[in-house]
């Protein structure tokens, strides 16, 4: 992470995130999610950033619509590597609702190419044909 201050530039400074308490608003009832960025950047202390759901969500955003392959690939490797998080994607693009039925046409037309990719085989049968025995194991079974 870069921490930029009015009269310095940080490097690499190594940060942390983690989750932390929800944000309850006056009426105490409703809540906003955040995160805690925590970075080391002067020696003065830590520098410490909170973010609710609606900073997180427009920067994901930003991430996947990046002109980067690289940024666009770090959400996706972040999304495949929890499983809970990919499945939840998916299931949404098999039951996506009416205003999402682009997303629901994608997943059918991708689901079509995985099948039609690898054909079905029979039980029992393999890829390669069988080949004969060598010379010296011929006639053994047969005894």
């Amino acid at each position: 992470m870069q921490i930029k201050t009015a009269d310095r530039i940080d490097l690499e400074t190594p940060v942390v995130a983690e989750a932390i308490e929800d944000l309850l608003f006056h009426d105490y009832y409703t809540r906003t999610p955040r995160l805690r960025l925590t970075g080391e950047a002067a020696p003065e202390g830590a520098t410490e950033v909170l973010l609710d759901g609606n900073d997180v969500a427009r920067l994901v955003e930003c991430a996947i619509r990046h002109p980067s392959l690289n940024m666009r690939h770090a959400v996706l490797t972040a999304i495949w590597n929890h499983p809970q998080s990919f499945g939840e994607i998916f299931r949404f693009g098999l039951q996506a609702a009416e205003p999402f039925a682009e997303i629901r046409k994608i997943v059918a037309d991708e689901l079509g190419k995985g099948a039609s990719a690898a054909p079905v085989q029979p039980p029992g049968e393999t890829l390669l044909p069988k080949l004969p025995l060598p010379a010296h194991l011929r006639g053994r079974g047969r005894e």
